[in-house]
């Protein structure tokens, strides 16, 4: 039964990876189809309006039938050697990576080929004109123009690509750069002790411990990498008050505030809790209306 939930697995992504495959093939071919019909319509413009071929045997109407089809033979060879020929010959073609500067040369050739051919043979038995030496110089224009306007799609989708991957890079060093500006920002209080204007400053991150000892309070915190100990007059309740807003400070005691940066771990015992500290060899007791706070700012399950 195991191993045919994991075949069954195998074939699932198997299926998965060939439908995203199918999937990014179809908008491929859909993306160079819009790009085929866009560039023919170019040029189906650019023969009506400029005429770089004589229509004067023609009426109106037939007229445009006739400029229609040039475009159409731009559609029909463009989608003959950009499309069809690399998937029928992928070892003469380089299919595989990405045309970021436009169809190869070969491809382009071909399709230069293609055209100009078809041209040639549109213009003299459709078109009933003779050819000549500036009707092919222009027919060879005309051809060239779709692969200069490849050329130029495919270079600036490749620089929009860049754009975005270098946006993305941009942002990923900026979120840096903001995480490592607020690591390196340190932050201080001013303790006031009781009834009385004198202040200490302390770097909350130094702060390793603060307790009661009968009518004073001792802050132990880090100084120059060891342990520095501080004796003012005054109650932890208003050491408490004055620390509301900092949550790396917990109450684990009646008696002890302690900075969960330091905490190692929680230690259970037949006599209860208590937290082992960095820097401190006596462990630090938990009362056990505190208990689910610390377990909660520890992140340690129930």
């Amino acid at each position: 039964m195991k191993s045919f939930k994991n075949l069954n697995a195998v074939y699932l992504k198997i299926w998965v990876a060939l439908n995203e495959r199918n999937n990014n093939m179809m908008n491929s071919l859909r993306d160079e189809v819009g790009r085929l019909f866009i560039i023919s319509f170019g040029v189906f413009l650019f023969v009506l309006f400029f005429q770089p071929f004589p229509l004067d045997a023609l009426d109106y109407n037939n007229r445009l039938l006739y400029v229609t089809g040039f475009g159409l033979i731009i559609f029909a060879a463009a989608c003959i050697a950009l499309i069809i020929l690399p998937v029928a010959i992928p070892k003469w073609f380089n299919v595989k990576n990405e045309w970021e500067n436009g169809p190869p040369i070969q491809l382009s050739l071909v399709l230069l080929v293609i055209t100009v051919t078809a041209f040639l043979f549109y213009i003299r038995w459709v078109g009933q004109v003779q050819l000549s030496l500036y009707i092919m110089f222009k027919a060879f224009l005309v051809c060239l123009l779709p692969i200069v306007a490849l050329t130029s799609m495919y270079k600036t989708r490749s620089m929009e690509r860049e754009i975005e991957v270098l946006q993305e890079h941009n942002m990923q060093y900026m979120s840096r750069i903001r995480d490592m500006e607020n690591a390196a920002k340190v932050e201080e209080i001013d303790i006031f002790p009781d009834n009385t204007d004198k202040k200490i400053s302390l770097r909350i991150k130094d702060v390793v411990l603060i307790r009661s000892a009968d009518n004073y309070i001792e802050f132990y915190s880090l100084k120059n990498d060891s342990l520095d100990k501080k004796l003012i007059r005054g109650t932890l309740k208003n050491i408490e008050l004055q620390l509301a807003k900092f949550k790396d400070l917990i109450r684990c005691h009646r008696t002890s505030i302690v900075n969960k940066e330091h905490v190692e771990k929680l230690i259970r015992s037949y006599s209860g809790y208590s937290l082992k500290v960095r820097f401190l060899e006596e462990k630090i007791p938990v009362s056990r209306h505190s208990l689910k706070l610390v377990k909660e700012a520890l992140q340690i399950p129930e």
